[in-house]
């Protein structure tokens, strides 16, 4: 019996986060109120309140840590030092386009953080669940165990996707396709696996 209602409130979010990814879109961050979300994505106040109860920058930071979490954990799963290459390019171009898709949400989010201190906590957040991620999979294809050295290396190269990622998608600030930026990222992360081996 639980089934559908936990069905019910997985629709219920995703409705929440389409439309204020739209919205954002649309009519920007700051002109975008959580009355209007609600009324768009067809759930009341209440429940908006219930499933983020940081308000805005609770949808935005949730739409931005999905997409990574998602790209990280499925696509390098199954990662082996011999398939990394071609594995982590294909993740890094699908963290790309997941940038893309919710570009609006990370530009919100990045508004939200300058504007409120507890989003900025949210912020550091964030950035060590996407640091994480990495450090893990540097774990797994060096076979060295996580310590506080591979913590700097992810904190490292996941700072250089996600910045570089970030001025790609945002900014426009690179004169490459997506398919070279990627190509590019995984060399810089494969050469931080060789440094790391050979520490």
């Amino acid at each position: 019996m639980a089934q559908p209602r936990r069905r019910d409130k997985t629709t219920k979010i995703a409705a929440i986060l389409n439309t204020a990814n739209t919205l954002f879109k649309k009519q920007g961050y700051a002109a975008t109120t959580t009355n209007q979300i609600a009324a768009e994505a067809g759930v009341s106040i209440g429940l908006l309140y219930k499933y983020f109860p940081g308000g805005k920058p609770d949808i935005a930071w949730k739409a931005v840590e999905d997409m990574r979490e998602m790209v990280f954990s499925e696509e390098l799963g199954g990662a082996t030092p011999e398939n990394a290459p071609i594995l982590l390019r294909r993740a890094l171009l699908r963290f790309i386009k997941g940038h893309r898709r919710v570009s609006s949400n990370i530009a919100a989010f990045e508004m939200a953080v300058l504007e409120d201190a507890e989003t900025a906590e949210l912020g550091k957040h964030l950035f060590s669940i996407g640091s994480d991620s990495v450090t893990s999979i540097l774990s797994k294809l060096t076979g060295r165990e996580n310590s506080e050295k591979l913590q700097k290396w992810g904190s490292i190269v996941f700072h250089i996707v996600d910045s570089t990622t970030h001025r790609q998608v945002l900014h426009d600030g690179l004169s490459v396709s997506d398919e070279e930026l990627a190509g590019a990222l995984t060399r810089i992360i494969v050469a931080a696996l060789t440094a790391i081996r050979e520490e």
